[in-house]
């Protein structure tokens, strides 16, 4: 990808000859103590020096770090003990789990490095997702940006800090490296062609999506609150399913409203929910952050699992206005896909965490940040509403957090609909309304071939924090309609751009952006890798 952030070559070399030469050193020093098991490694750092295997190297580091932060935050967590508030807990649970994520996930590019075949694509995206999860990890001990919230929270001691950022820099370093033997920055291929499934998309799959529910007749399990299921609650259903799995799980959903809070953990993969329709099958629970509890832990559902899709399904948040972070769904499950689903909430409804994602036809209601976080995430033919917030708030759509310009994430609205909901368009003269603001210094967002309501303030986009971040964020905008979408008056920051070329735009569609010709076949959910 033309990345307008991406440092030069050269530039990345210096700026990792300090971390090269300690890896080389530190083999040595290793080897010196004890040769007889170190000789076949030290010769491959030494001699061979590959970049691959510098980044392995770098990499076996990182992990021997994250074990050690997950037992001081155990440790800490431990000793004060009964001393923490609920949102507390939450936080360092959080981190505990996100570390458990980390070491998974650096153990997986490791085994992808290895191999003589690996996608540059997958194992930058692994790394990127290990440097959100430390970033969501400090998130849970910060408190809330709104000025009406007066919560406190625990603030961690210096060196528990300085270990998650040094995580940080350690996988910055590893994408850096990574960016000198990336023989291309995305793959393209079939970028521009049509067609009516991505490839992650099974045949299987595909008929799920296509058909009917009353055709779908080989669910693996049912949940029905009238007890005409396998189990009443979706909980159970989730716990019943196997583990790892590698071939798809279905749980059908009878309608009905289901009050849960529904978590898929890492080790749950290939599940798929299938429920009745939009507003027919509800699932909905209350979780907010005034109420103590984390912005993570607000979901109503948090999917981590690899490859979950969802299907003809409401996920809300009621927690309602006053309540500010109230997530609906949270998902850094890879290869997510959503079809026809809706996203019900007011601040932070859609919590796109991590990893590649892909959404369809679905419909996200909200007011502040309403779709956040850090994936490779693509939305095809949605709507998405803006609803009346309190009266001292501005709308703001997006708020992407990128924090590396060599992350490959970033948000992109693709041939969707940016609107007013009900509740908003008898009084939207009164709220001023943006497409984003950056959350993080590097955010991206692209808007592509979609209507922009009048809602929409002309200048189209919103600070942050004063200049944070104007120059090194990614905002565009290409061929969109509607009245919102004149950019005669949009923001001058120096990272806004005026898409103004089919190549440029096209980078960020399905394809390239989050290679759904690789994946989105196996999903079954229609879509279209280019315009």
């Amino acid at each position: 990808m033309n990345n307008p952030n991406r440092e030069s070559p050269i530039h990345i070399i210096f700026k990792l000859l300090p971390l090269i030469f300690f890896i080389i050193f530190l083999s040595t020093v290793v080897s010196s103590h004890s040769p007889s098991y170190t000789t076949h490694k030290t010769h491959r750092l030494t001699e061979t020096k590959t970049i691959p295997e510098l980044i392995i190297a770098d990499l076996n580091l990182t992990i021997l770090k994250v074990n050690l932060a997950s037992s001081n935050f155990s440790d800490l967590q431990t000793r004060l003990g009964p001393n923490l508030t609920h949102c507390e807990r939450c936080a360092f649970e959080d981190c505990l789990g996100l570390l458990d994520d980390t070491i998974s996930d650096l153990k997986t590019a490791i085994s992808k490095l290895r191999s003589s075949s690996f996608e540059f694509n997958d194992v930058s995206l692994l790394l990127s997702n290990a440097m959100t999860d430390q970033d969501t990890c400090l998130d849970g001990f910060s408190t809330s940006d709104n000025e009406n919230n007066n919560d406190m929270m625990y603030e961690l001691p210096e060196n528990l800090k300085e270990s998650i950022l040094d995580i940080s820099n350690d996988l910055s370093n590893s994408l850096d490296m990574l960016q000198m033997i990336s023989g291309k920055n995305s793959t393209l291929e079939s970028s521009e062609v049509d067609v009516e499934y991505p490839s992650w998309v099974s045949k299987n799959d595909k008929r799920l999506l296509e058909a009917p529910v009353q055709e779908i007749t080989n669910f693996n399990l049912s949940v029905a609150i009238d007890g005409t299921g396998n189990f009443t609650t979706i909980n159970a259903a989730v716990s019943a399913a196997p583990n790892k799995s590698d071939t798809r799980f279905i749980i059908y959903i009878k309608g009905g409203e289901y009050f849960e809070n529904v978590e898929l953990p890492k080790k749950k993969t290939m599940i798929m929910f299938i429920g009745d329709g939009i507003g027919k099958t509800v699932i909905k629970a209350n979780r907010s952050r005034i109420d103590g509890w984390s912005t993570f832990q607000t979901a109503t559902v948090g999917v981590k699992g690899k490859g979950f899709i969802a299907k003809d399904i409401s996920f809300v948040n009621f927690a309602g206005l006053a309540k500010e972070q109230a997530v609906a769904l949270r998902s850094g499950s890879d290869h997510s896909a959503f079809y026809r689903c809706e996203f019900d909430g007011y601040q932070d409804t859609l919590y796109v965490h991590s990893a590649k994602q892909f959404y369809r036809e679905c419909d996200i209601y909200g007011t502040i940040d309403f779709i956040f976080g850090n994936a490779a995430v693509v939305f095809q033919n949605c709507s998405l509403y803006a609803r009346k917030p309190n009266p001292e708030h501005k709308i703001a759509f997006t708020a992407q957090s990128r924090n590396q310009s060599d992350q490959p994430t970033g948000i992109s609205i693709i041939h969707s609909r940016i609107l007013a909901a009900p509740d908003l368009i008898p009084v939207k003269e009164n709220f001023t309304a943006y497409l984003g603001r950056p959350w993080r210094k590097y955010s991206r967002t692209v808007i592509i071939k979609s209507f922009i309501d009048d809602l929409i303030h002309p200048a189209g986009w919103l600070e942050w924090k004063k200049d944070f971040a104007l120059e090194t964020l990614y905002y565009g905008e290409y061929m969109n309609e509607g009245p919102g979408a004149n950019m005669t008056n949009r923001v001058t920051w120096p990272g806004f751009r005026r898409i103004e070329n089919e190549t440029e735009a096209t980078q960020f569609t399905v394809g390239p952006f989050i290679d759904g010709s690789t994946w989105l076949n196996s999903t079954g959910i229609p879509f279209t890798l280019g315009f």
